[in-house]
């Protein structure tokens, strides 16, 4: 007598026990399974917030300064909206953008993939919302926040133009530094240029801090803080700070009078002067008040061509008279009719510098 087929094991495994059809397994087909599973699932709208002075783009409540285009934010935004089963393969999702307005973009989204063994589908649409919101940094440059000002100054005198620019193009290359490592909130508010000389005004008193040494440690002197209690904040109290730089009267590069012999300015600290003598190439350092008189400086040389050498005498030629004039050579032999050197003027008296 024949077994029957409701009493063979291996019939009850691969029959799906709902719907009949056969299973792999024993236990509910591919079919079934996807029916009973929600696999995928949309939300209806998303948004972004960007502060539209600077294009920075807020994510999870931080502000961030990468760079970003509206298409690829708004894809990757449809795609944190999308929730697939992990046991979805080979998922191919397409999405399909319209600008709805200026702050809304529609995205169409279709999904295909293969959910247990079985090839499945679905499409929705997401909204995203383009947010404007004026980020932290944009908000306190705006609101005139600050919390300190570097000013720049220079013992019994006022800085020279070239540590002017100098000095501002400091305070630009450490904004710029604290920017790409994320301080946002270390910024240069203002940078004003005074009879006195240069005030910097900024919006940390870290940045304040890196500003006032590196100008130190570029153009030499020294600097001191001054902070002032202007409130409270919590229970904290909050200071505003002067950074006081104070530049050496006389700076590197400086041609100056010592001994009668004429000399340049390699470093100066406001006590100290080290310098190079002109004629003997030798270094020398003296005590700030015995230097006889300043005579000006190499940053306003002037190029001369040299029409002759002799022994220790060189012939140029004056650029603005065309005059030839005679002074002594300098410690380099290379320098020979037909090049220039630079000259700095002292009444009648010309001195070559380079």
């Amino acid at each position: 007598m024949p077994r029957s087929s409701g009493s063979d094991p291996s019939i009850r495994e691969t029959i799906c026990p709902r719907c009949g059809a056969p299973s792999a397994t024993g236990g509910l087909c591919g079919r079934c399974k996807v029916r009973q599973s929600p696999w995928f699932s949309s939300e209806s709208r998303v948004t972004c917030t960007f502060c539209p002075t600077c294009g920075s783009r807020k994510e999870c409540g931080v502000w961030t300064d990468i760079e970003w285009e509206r298409d690829a934010i708004a894809r990757e935004l449809v795609r944190r909206a999308l929730h697939l089963s992990r046991d979805l393969a080979r998922t191919e999702v397409t999405i399909t953008l319209r600008e709805k307005s200026t702050n809304r973009t529609v995205a169409d989204v279709t999904v295909n993939g293969i959910l247990f063994g079985e090839p499945v589908g679905a499409s929705s649409q997401v909204e995203i919302l383009w947010e404007k919101e004026q980020c932290d940094r944009c908000n306190r440059i705006s609101g005139s926040y600050y919390e300190g000002i570097v000013q720049v100054r220079a013992a019994g005198r006022r800085p020279y133009p070239h540590e002017i620019s100098t000095a501002s193009r400091i305070a630009r290359e450490i904004e710029e530094g604290c920017f790409t490592a994320g301080e946002r909130l270390s910024f240069i508010a203002d940078i004003d240029e005074s009879k006195d000389g240069l005030d910097i005004t900024v919006g940390s008193q870290r940045i304040g801090q890196e500003i006032a040494s590196a100008i130190v440690r570029r153009l030499g002197g020294r600097f001191t803080t001054h902070p002032k209690l202007v409130g409270e904040r919590a229970g904290k109290r909050l200071y505003r700070i002067t950074y006081s730089v104070r530049l050496p009267r006389y700076s590197r590069g400086d041609i100056i009078i010592v001994n009668r012999r004429c000399g340049e300015v390699i470093a100066a600290d406001g006590k100290q002067i080290r310098y190079r003598e002109i004629a003997s190439g030798s270094d020398r350092t003296v005590q700030e008040d015995r230097v006889e008189r300043l005579v000006g400086t190499v940053h306003d040389a002037r190029d001369y061509l040299v029409t002759f050498r002799d022994g220790t005498v060189i012939g140029i030629l004056d650029p603005d008279t065309g005059v030839s004039h005679e002074c002594p050579a300098p410690r380099d032999p290379a320098i020979c009719p037909g090049q220039h050197v630079r000259i700095v003027r002292d009444g009648e008296d010309l001195i070559v510098v380079g």
